[in-house]
């Protein structure tokens, strides 16, 4: 790293932006690979781009929030080290001039006592990232919070002093501009419930299929009034009664059950030979409760 690369990653608009135009600080590429962690680099329909996740812990998480409605991941978000303007300034429906700066994550450390770092073989300010910042929507405009994944499996785990101090800066950071911080660990989500998200993924929006996008809300009105029909019956049936082949039913079963348009349990084991388990929202407003402190 030199100031040169610095000033081309930045002027190139990575760790900036909003949506689909977000860019991420780091992004995985040939050369730079973990040798423990299973990363992805995924299309991800509920931002409109493509996501790098260094864990799959990131990943499933990232599928999770977007399953529970939330507005907005950006994934590796630099906590920069000089100061710099509050992480909600140019969210749409914020009023810019009232955030407050981040006084830069380099004094942060100074004043908590911790090393902040510096770029391997250089005397420049490390750039920290942030695994998670997520937009949720708030009763006057979007508010944030901060989630960094670590390979966690049980509370007695032992983790590095370095990664202690990394964690508490980045609650720090986070503490001083009032964004709720939470380190969730692989048994946040079951390896069950992600990989059913994972099955629903690609059909949680219908851009590729804008004609079906209307007829949704009327497959799942006909899929819900069979409760005693098995998964695959019901969704037969249903297509077959608005005429559409089984291949289109069961791509809009998907989309309505990542919606939940049909209240569908996916914390449990989707068995299509049987009856839809119902509990899907009830799920959903209690992640939100846990995670944010309220449902939306």
């Amino acid at each position: 790293m030199s100031w040169k690369k610095l000033m081309e990653r930045v002027q190139g608009g990575h760790g900036q932006g909003h949506g689909r135009n977000y860019r991420p600080w780091l992004t995985i590429r040939r050369k730079n690979p973990s040798p423990t962690s299973n990363q992805v680099v995924s299309w991800m329909p509920g931002l409109g781009r493509v996501a790098h996740y260094f864990s799959r812990g990131e990943y499933h998480t990232a599928l999770m929030l977007l399953w529970l409605g939330v507005l907005d991941i950006r994934e590796q978000f630099p906590l920069w080290p000089m100061p710099h303007p509050h992480p909600l300034t140019g969210v749409p429906g914020t009023q810019d001039g009232q955030l407050p700066w981040s006084r830069g994550l380099l004094k942060i450390a100074q004043d908590a006592g911790i090393d902040h770092g510096y770029e391997f073989g250089t005397r420049l300010p490390y750039v920290a990232t942030l695994d998670l910042l997520v937009s949720v929507p708030g009763h006057h405009g979007p508010t944030l919070a901060g989630f960094s994944s670590k390979p966690i499996d049980d509370a007695d785990d032992e983790v590095r002093w370095r990664t202690l101090e990394r964690l508490e800066l980045e609650r720090r950071y986070c503490g001083e501009l009032g964004i709720p911080y939470r380190v969730s660990y692989s048994a946040l989500i079951p390896l069950l419930m992600a990989g059913q998200l994972e099955w629903l993924l690609d059909s949680a929006n219908l851009d590729y299929a804008p004609h079906l996008a209307r007829l949704a809300d009327f497959f799942a009105r006909g899929f819900c009034e069979r409760p005693d029909l098995s998964i695959t019956d019901a969704v037969q049936a249903s297509a077959k009664h608005m005429e559409l082949d089984s291949d289109t039913g069961w791509l809009l079963f998907r989309h309505c059950a990542w919606h939940q348009k049909i209240d569908i349990d996916l914390s449990h084991r989707i068995l299509t030979s049987l009856p839809a388990r119902l509990g899907g929202r009830q799920v959903c407003d209690a992640l939100r409760t846990q995670l944010f402190g309220r449902t939306w």
